[in-house]
C-alpha cells in the first residue's frame, strides 16, 4: 500500500508545484493588467476625468516641481540684480542695505562700501543656476553664482566671478516681513583673467 501511494505523492507534489507556479504567474500578469489599466484610465480622458481636470480645485495627476522653492529661488535672483541695478545707478544706499543687518554683512561701514565703487563707470552681472535651498536655524540660505562685468573710470573692462550667499527668516511665528526678504549674506567673488 505503501508503494502504490508513494508514486502519487510524488506526482501530487510535482502538480502542486505546476499548479502553484501557475497560479502565482496568473496573480501577477492580474496585478501587472490592473496597474496598467489604472494608468492607461488616468491617461486617457473619461467624462469623470474631464470633469475633475476642469476643476479649479483638483491637483494635477503628474509630479510637478516645487513651485514655491522656484519661486524663492527667484525672489533670491532678483535680489542680485536689483543690488546690480543699484550700482549701476549709484544708489548706493538701496545697494548697501541688500545686505543683511542694514549692510554690516558687507564688513563695511557705507563710506566703506561707496567708496569702493568710486573708480566704477558701469557694471553689469549675469546670474548662473541658484543652488538648492538650504535650511538651518530658521533660516534659508541660497547659493547663486554670478559674473560681473564693469567698467573703471578710465575705460578698463574688469570681470569678476564667484558667488553670493543670500539669507532669509522662514515663515515662523513672530517674523517680520523684513526679515522674509532675501538678503546677502555672504559674498566671494574674484578676479578673472
Amino acid at each position: 500500500m505503501t508503494k502504490s501511494n508513494f508514486p502519487l505523492s510524488i506526482w501530487l507534489t510535482q502538480h502542486r508545484r505546476v499548479i502553484g507556479g501557475m497560479l502565482l504567474a496568473i496573480a501577477i500578469t492580474g496585478c501587472n493588467n490592473s496597474g496598467t489599466s489604472q494608468v492607461s484610465s488616468v491617461n486617457s480622458p473619461s467624462v469623470a476625468n474631464i470633469s475633475d481636470t476642469s476643476s479649479p480645485t483638483s491637483s494635477p495627476v503628474s509630479p510637478t516641481p516645487n513651485t514655491a522653492d522656484n519661486q524663492l529661488e527667484q525672489e533670491a535672483v532678483q535680489v542680485i540684480r536689483d543690488y546690480y541695478s543699484a550700482i549701476a545707478i549709484r544708489d548706493y544706499k538701496q545697494a548697501y542695505s541688500t545686505w543683511s543687518g542694514d549692510g554690516a554683512a558687507s564688513q563695511q561701514s557705507f563710506e566703506q562700501f561707496q567708496q569702493g565703487f568710486a573708480n566704477t563707470a558701469s557694471v553689469a552681472v549675469e546670474v548662473g543656476e541658484p543652488g538648492k535651498l538650504e535650511g538651518a536655524a530658521g533660516s534659508l540660505y541660497i547659493n547663486i553664482p554670478v559674473t560681473v562685468t564693469a567698467v573703471t573710470a578710465d575705460g578698463t573692462p574688469q570681470r569678476f566671478r564667484g558667488n553670493y550667499v543670500l539669507r532669509r527668516v522662514n515663515n515662523v511665528p513672530g517674523s517680520t516681513p523684513e526679515q522674509r526678504q532675501w538678503h546677502i549674506d555672504s559674498a566671494k567673488l574674484t578676479k578673472a583673467n
